[in-house]
């Protein structure tokens, strides 16, 4: 104990004499400094024990270990550095020393290969953070994609990889990191459905439709699937062709096809074809929709019907709507059929009354004629999508009307194929520049193309089912995006 009081008290003496006007302490830890920086490494480390053993109070004792942990390491004795290490999170596990040395330790082990030791520290910097530890967004930003990437491609954990990937703010990334940001993005955020995941024969998607768990898919030229989301298992059926559109009823799962409209009875799992549709002259059938008024088709040729008791009727109000129907909507709080047309633009029709009258005539800035896609969003305003001249958002009780188009705002492509809405954002798929974003939080747009995860530009349908937007391609399956996992997306 004698020869222990001597030392301590040699020590500060030491120290003391070389502080002169500074604190013994910091002129402790100034007098490591130097000796590091002129090479002595191993001398540093002693002069740090020593201020630990002289000032064991001093506050400069958290960044003493935290200079032992780096410093060690430099010695190449990663044994002494880990020792370290865990002294200075016992002492001070919220400590900007202690992010710095795990974010060390993390990369210490990163650039030797081992990388479940590189993980653990990644890992711990990450919790530590979490906890309050002082330290930038940037370092955070960084630490979340190292234990992103080593659990992904060496902890082979793909929750773990998402887990940590969905707090990354990207742009607290340097620039030398947006690369590998983007190919993990790919990779954690997306996955395909491709035909023979569907146990299909055609990578043409031509529609989509949620019931639940089950995902159903058309295709353009073959048959048909469902698909349990949860369990990731398929069922595939060769027939009905050439699909056009899936809508989901109590009873039954409505196809709308080139060829007539066939039915999927739930209870019974058989299938049907309508007769009044069916040959010798079948009905092309574009969209099928189920409404609180019954069941309407739209077909291409020879115009609307609406399911009856006895049969299809024919629905009509004068010339309208036309032979040529291209989608259907409910606009179920006003009580109205949105009909779009490919020569009348947007028809609305009093599910009442039947009365139709077109958009064009109240809101004279609605000039558009073949409509592809009818969107009623749950703030009340019905987005439409136009081939070939963008999109249109319309608020009816206003009679507010504003105009998207490639050239004036940030839409991927004037060709507006399909549209959905999640709890997050109003998504619209093009034919040829991808898909359109538009943020329900921000009001801010965003383009997701093939580098930010779709197989393909054609979209020809969208469906939501929490937490992944399934966009169909054509010649690409299905791209399914993890909307939830995107801790980029406000």
């Amino acid at each position: 104990m004698l020869a222990l009081l001597l030392f301590l008290g040699g020590a500060q003496a030491f120290f003391a004499q070389a502080a002169g006007t500074t604190a013994p302490d910091a002129a402790a830890l100034a007098a490591a400094k130097d000796a590091f920086a002129h090479g002595d490494a191993a001398g540093a480390l002693d002069r740090l024990r020593q201020l630990r053993s002289a000032f064991p109070h001093s506050p400069l004792v958290i960044d003493s270990l935290g200079l032992s942990v780096t410093w060690s390491l430099v010695t190449g004795d990663e044994y002494l550095a880990r020792y370290y290490y865990q002294k200075l999170v016992d002492a001070a596990p919220a400590s900007a020393a202690a992010f710095a040395a795990g974010e060390a330790l993390g990369r210490h082990y990163d650039n030797a290969r081992v990388w479940s030791a590189a993980l653990d520290y990644y890992g711990r910097v990450v919790t530590g953070f979490r906890a309050g530890v002082s330290g930038t967004q940037s370092d955070l930003a960084l630490a979340l994609q190292r234990a992103a990437e080593l659990s992904l491609y060496h902890g082979r954990n793909l929750d773990q990889a998402r887990s940590y990937f969905q707090r990354i703010d990207p742009k607290m990334l340097p620039a030398n990191e947006a690369a590998l940001y983007r190919s993990m993005s790919i990779r954690l955020l997306w996955s395909v459905l491709s035909a023979n995941d569907l146990g299909i024969h055609d990578s043409n998607i031509s529609c989509l439709r949620v019931d639940g768990d089950d995902l159903w898919v058309g295709t353009w030229n073959g048959g048909v699937a469902r698909y349990s989301v949860s369990a990731g298992v398929p069922d595939s059926f060769d027939a009905p062709h050439f699909s056009r559109s899936i809508d989901v009823a109590d009873r039954r799962v409505w196809i709308g096809t080139a060829e007539g409209l066939a039915w999927y009875g739930k209870g019974t799992a058989r299938w049907g074809m309508e007769s009044d549709f069916g040959p010798p002259s079948p009905r092309k059938v574009q969209v099928v929709r189920s409404t609180t008024s019954g069941l309407f088709v739209g077909t291409l040729g020879e115009g609307l019907f609406r399911r009856g008791e006895g049969g299809w009727d024919p629905v009509t109000d004068g010339s309208l709507p036309g032979p040529f129907i291209t989608s259907l909507a409910e606009d179920t709080a006003r009580g109205r059929l949105l009909i779009g047309t490919m020569s009348f633009g947007l028809l609305i029709m009093d599910l009442k009354t039947g009365a139709m009258n077109a958009l064009s005539e109240t809101s004279p800035g609605f000039s558009a004629e073949n409509i592809t896609t009818i969107l009623p969003a749950r703030d009340g305003v019905i987005w439409i999508g136009t081939y070939g001249d963008g999109l249109y958002a319309w608020s009816p009780d206003s009679g507010d009307l504003r105009h998207y188009t490639k050239d004036s705002s940030a839409l991927a492509d004037d060709w507006i194929l399909a549209s959905v809405e999640t709890d997050k954002a109003l998504y619209f798929g093009s034919f040829g520049g991808g898909v359109s974003v538009l943020s329900k939080k921000t009001g801010t747009w965003r383009k997701i193309g093939i580098a930010e995860g779709l197989t393909a530009l054609d979209i020809t349908s969208i469906a939501w089912r929490v937490p992944f937007v399934f966009f169909g391609t054509l010649g690409g399956g299905v791209s399914v995006y993890d909307e939830a996992a995107d801790g980029a997306v406000p």
